[in-house]
């Protein structure tokens, strides 16, 4: 009974195995059918993905291609899925390819069994799987990951922050972008009151010079850097500061004053004359510019314009006021000559004022550096009309110090007052033992060390021209040991020549009535003459 039931399990494994493998006849059989192989089925036709696995990185707004080749697909089914969702399914019919589209994003193709995708968005990083329908399934893995370029924006959109002097605040951003972006911090023309890096920026004891533009700027290295700029007011009360605290003009001139004002809130300027007096709004124009600059204008200035004016500016923190003048007096005295000197004992002072005003004198002091007395001598020399704005002068110091240095300080007086004192101008005139003296000119020969030439002054009054010699030594020159016997003679010998010529230039122009030497040629002709002639002396002294 038993062997009876194990022959009925074997044959009916046996059957089975037959069944399922569809051979026919016997498996042990020595024929054709040594090799069984399923003819619906058989290994070497099923499809195959060429492509690889990858990670791709895109940035946002690529288009992008996600390779699936696939060799021998047959009738067999694909389908692009992207996590849970189902992409599109591609199969082959007798007619070609159908693809049946199942996502409803138009971003999304095909191209023959790859996904095409563009442009690429953030949400679109994840896994996509290219999968074919064979037993067991049969599949193909990309992980895409989508780089944003950074952006940044205020905290809660906040482009301008309002905060009053002494308070406190923090200024932040928030930046996005893949990777996560970095964020720093400058300011427009100013240094910062913190740290550089972060998303937040503290200000901590807020004053005016706090005031400014703020700008955070995010970075992640995929694109350009983006930043977004957050406007921090401290509110104070005004700083009022003119722009020239006086200025100068005169009767019938056009003028202007003008003062800066910082404030937050933005204050409201008036201006007065001394004594709380508003200005004429009928003569004057009162201007603003961009960058908070107040100025009162005045339209051919008249008397009762010179004085102080005062700018005030008022807002709910305070107010605060600059005090200007408008001046008729002259400006300060500016000087025109070298510091260093080219006399021993004298010195030529120069200078020019601007006054709008005539000049009607000047005060000079000045000293000598070595009075340790600080001693200052104080004298005035008159001024000198002019119809120009500018007026220069000079003054010639007599009876100092050779090699000494002198302080000297000018002032100008017109009819609306005395101009304010420059800075001090200091000179030094020549130092005859430091060096040679300008006025000493000698000539080295081979019979003659040295030659001290006199110098001839001439002067004209009424057309009557008159020769001075410069004194000489009173010691006789041949009985002086200095000079050699030849020097003598040539001395006189220059001295015979300059008689003679002197003597033919004058007999030509002797009037024989009056015994004066006079000209009758033109000013100009006779002063050329005249020229003429000391050069004919000068020469004849070198070259006898």
């Amino acid at each position: 009974m038993l062997l009876a039931s194990l022959l009925l399990c074997c044959c009916c494994v046996l059957a089975g195995q037959l069944k399922v493998t569809g051979q026919v006849g016997s498996p042990w059989s020595t024929g054709n059918n040594d090799y069984y192989y399923d003819p619906l089925n058989p290994e070497d036709t099923l499809p195959v993905i060429t492509t690889t696995n990858s990670s791709l990185v895109a940035i946002q707004g690529d288009s992008l291609l996600l390779p699936c080749e696939v060799h021998n697909l047959g009738d067999y089914s694909l389908t692009w899925r992207y996590k849970n969702e189902i992409l599109w399914v591609l199969h082959q019919d007798a007619d070609g390819l159908d693809v049946q589209c199942v996502s409803q994003d138009d971003r999304i193709g095909f191209n023959g069994t790859s996904l095409t995708l563009g442009p690429v968005e953030p949400r679109d990083s994840g896994t996509y799987i290219c999968e074919l329908g064979t037993v067991p399934i049969r599949a193909l893995i990309h992980t895409l990951a989508v780089r944003v370029p950074p952006s940044v924006y205020p905290a809660n959109n906040r482009s301008v922050v309002t905060i009053k002097m002494g308070g406190s605040i923090t200024l932040a951003c928030h930046a996005t972008g893949h990777p996560k972006p970095t964020v720093t911090w400058s300011r427009k023309g100013g240094n910062l009151p913190g740290p550089a890096e972060g998303a937040t920026l503290s200000v901590e004891d807020a004053v005016p010079e706090d005031n400014g533009i703020y700008k955070c700027t995010a970075r992640n290295g995929v694109g350009e850097p983006a930043s977004t700029s957050i406007t921090l007011q401290v509110m104070h009360e005004p700083k009022v500061w003119a722009e020239r605290d006086e200025v100068y003009s005169g009767v019938a001139y056009d003028s202007s004053l003008a003062c800066y004002v910082e404030a937050e809130p933005r204050a409201q300027v008036k201006w007065y004359k001394v004594g709380d007096i508003p200005v004429d709004p009928l003569r004057l124009r009162k201007t603003v510019d961009a960058n908070y600059r107040y100025s009162l204008h005045f339209d051919h200035v008249q008397l009762d314009d010179f004085g102080n004016y005062t700018c005030n500016a008022t807002n709910f923190m305070g107010n605060s006021s600059a005090l200007l003048r408008l001046s008729g007096r002259p400006k300060p005295v500016r000087y025109t000559s070298s510091n260093q000197g080219d006399k021993n004992t004298s010195y030529v002072l120069t200078w020019y004022v601007e006054s709008y005003a005539p000049v009607l004198a000047y005060s000079i002091y000045y000293r000598n550096e070595s009075d340790t007395e600080d001693q200052w001598v104080s004298f005035t020399v008159p001024g000198t009309t002019s119809s120009s704005i500018h007026h220069s002068n000079s003054h010639t110091f007599t009876e100092l110090d050779p090699g000494a240095t002198y302080y000297v300080q000018v002032t100008a007086k017109n009819e609306f007052g005395v101009s304010d004192i420059n800075d001090t101008f200091t000179f030094t005139t020549f130092d005859a033992a430091a060096t040679d003296s300008p006025e000493d000119y000698h000539v080295e020969g081979e019979n003659s060390p040295s030659i001290n030439q006199s110098e001839d002054m001439v002067s004209e009054v009424v057309g009557v021209v008159e020769f001075h010699s410069a004194p000489t030594s009173t010691m006789d020159d041949a009985d002086s040991p200095e000079f050699p016997s030849e020097m003598v003679a040539n001395q006189t010998e220059e001295k015979e020549v300059e008689r003679k010529v002197l003597a033919a230039a004058t007999a030509a122009v002797q009037d024989d009535t009056s015994g004066a030497f006079t000209f009758t040629l033109a000013p100009a002709e006779r002063r050329a003459q005249m020229i003429a002639l000391i050069t004919a002396i000068s020469l004849s002294c070198f070259f006898s």
